[in-house]
């Protein structure tokens, strides 16, 4: 992945994971959506579930960053941490659909974008350890792009 060193890419990342995001969930027939991915034991639709939080949860992990600090809990903690992500999204994804998936995933995406004006030109490679893996804030924006195509991957189709 190239790092992300102004406001202009990171949008440009952004709205491209956006678009993928979206050709994603609408390319799901209802039993596509519905079958087991290829991942820690939940559905294609559940999986996309998982993407949507994601796209508005690293308001966070750039703050952090910005200031140079990681998020990196130890071993032990981490794989507590993976469980407990593994049943919120079960849970928490119950009902969902594509229109409703699609619609929580602009919702993290508008805020994420509205961040993006946030930073300043100074605090693009700013980083740390997020998750056990170097990042930058240039990175974070990045990350949901990527985040999006590592589980497109791991969807099961026809």
């Amino acid at each position: 992945m190239a790092d992300i060193t102004s406001a202009d890419e990171a949008r440009a990342a952004l709205e491209e994971a956006r678009e993928e995001y979206r050709a994603l969930v609408l390319g799901l027939s209802d039993d596509e959506w519905s079958r087991k991915s290829n991942n820690a034991g939940w559905t294609n639709g559940q999986l996309c579930w998982h993407i949507a939080f994601g796209a508005g949860a690293g308001g966070g992990t750039v703050s952090r960053l910005r200031q140079n600090k990681s998020m990196n809990p130890p071993g032990p903690l981490m794989a507590v941490f993976n469980l407990a992500s593994l049943w919120m999204v079960r849970i928490r994804s119950r009902g969902a659909t594509p229109e409703t998936v699609l619609a929580f995933f602009d919702e993290g995406y508008g805020k994420t974008t509205q961040l993006v004006d946030t930073v300043g030109d100074d605090e693009w490679g700013n980083g740390g350890v997020f998750l056990g893996e170097p990042m930058t804030v240039g990175g974070a924006f990045g990350f949901i792009r990527d985040h999006v195509r590592e589980h497109a991957a791991e969807m099961r189709r026809d």
